[in-house]
């Protein structure tokens, strides 16, 4: 009976060695990562969550990148059949626009910067996975100026459809888009691709992505997402004179373009023709000339208004190193076309200055539109006058750059 009783311990105790020896160790169960809609995110901020500490993921589109420079380099829109929301991206940001992407949110943490809800800093490395880079193409949501203007649509790729330029130019800045009713800013960074592009000049429809910047914006993803070639609303369309000196070779008077002339007062100095890029404009300057004054008009082609009822002038106005040497317009209805304008009658009109730049080159500003009512019911010169100085010396300079381009005369 002993012999048994020991012959089952030695057998039990060889099974669990057995066992013990086959038992292969068991790994933690993976941590469960929910899925939550962008609505559902912002909401989260809505109720006051400020960093998410739970894991969960968001996944949607890419709709906004820096690619074309219309973006800081640390900023990316996503967005899914939700809603949208504005990414800030820690290190390098490689997000493609158009591209689908998961991003897992532990850690993540919400900031409301002038108006707009941003969710970062993103790791790309370790919070995001490319889960394809030519996925459906995303549909914008037709919208109006009014739901933008009432905070809705925020962050979401959106078309704004019967809408217009308030006034020409290129896209760069904050330019004004009106369905005739309401008004939004289009903003357009200096560094995009597409910044010294002219805007279209016609009634249609226009794509971008809903931001805020203190008050609700557009930001455009790129030039080509718009077709505006209608006719504009409220507005004759009459056009009495319109000049961007796109066709002016670099440094050359502007007196190479029909109709257009420049005079030196004092100085031997010009208006003509420069270019960066794609952009093109005319300028004047004292910088480097050595001259004890300058004084330089140009003088645009005559400008009929006959037939007007409500004419304004606009253009676009840059300065480049200001220290002192100004810019001014000036109005006639007697000039005659002669070499020597200051000898007839003009009269200054005010307008909307660049900000003054000592060490580098502003961006173009509009003037804003100068009425022209006074002069209806004839013709009229249109003159821009610099003076400035480059005497010997340093003490008395007054050689700022001034830059002018898209010259415009029309109705209201």
């Amino acid at each position: 009976m002993m012999i048994n009783i020991k012959y089952s311990l030695i057998v039990s105790a060889l099974m669990l060695a057995v066992i013990s020896c086959n038992r292969d160790p068991v790994p933690p169960p993976e941590p469960v990562i929910d899925y939550v809609t962008i609505s559902q995110l912002r909401k989260m901020y809505d109720e006051g969550v400020t960093t998410i500490d739970t894991n969960i993921y968001i996944q949607g589109i890419i709709t906004l990148t820096p690619e074309l420079g219309n973006l800081p380099s640390f900023v990316a829109y996503l967005q899914d059949s939700t809603a949208g929301i504005c990414l800030t991206v820690e290190g390098t940001n490689t997000f493609s626009r158009d591209s689908e992407v998961k991003i897992l949110c532990r850690g993540v943490s919400f900031t409301m910067y002038n108006g707009l809800l941003q969710f970062g800093d993103i790791s790309i490395t370790d919070q995001t996975e490319l889960i394809s880079l030519t996925p459906p193409a995303l549909i914008p949501d037709k919208v109006t100026i009014n739901q933008l203007l009432a905070g809705e649509h925020q962050a979401e790729y959106v078309m704004i459809e019967s809408v217009q330029f308030d006034e020409p130019g290129t896209y760069t800045g904050t330019k004004i888009l009106t369905d005739c009713t309401d008004e939004i800013d289009v903003y357009t960074r200096s560094d995009a691709t597409f910044s010294s592009n002219t805007l279209p000049s016609g009634n249609g429809y226009i794509k971008g992505v809903a931001s805020s910047f203190n008050d609700p914006q557009l930001l455009l993803r790129d030039e080509t997402e718009n077709l505006m070639t209608g006719t504009r609303c409220n507005a004759s369309g009459t056009i009495y004179l319109s000049q961007d000196f796109t066709t002016l070779v670099k440094y050359a008077d502007v007196s190479t373009l029909a109709g257009w002339k420049t005079w030196p007062q004092e100085g031997t100095k010009s208006w003509y023709g420069n270019e960066v890029g794609s952009r093109k404009w005319v300028q004047a300057t004292a910088y480097n000339s050595g001259l004890a004054s300058v004084v330089t008009w140009m003088i645009a082609p005559v400008v009929d208004l006959t037939t007007a009822t409500d004419p304004y002038l606009l253009f676009e106005s840059a300065d480049g190193y200001d220290n002192g040497a100004t810019l001014k317009v000036y109005v006639s209805t007697n000039y005659t076309g002669s070499a020597t304008p200051w000898t007839s009658t003009w009269t200054e009109k005010s307008f909307t200055l660049p900000p003054s730049t000592q060490g580098t080159y502003s961006q173009f500003v509009s003037s804003g539109q100068i009425d022209l009512s006074a002069y209806k019911g004839g013709q009229i010169y249109i003159a821009w006058v610099y003076t400035g100085a480059d005497p010997t010396g340093t003490a008395s300079d007054k050689t700022t750059t001034w830059e002018v381009d898209n010259v415009l005369v029309a109705e209201k």
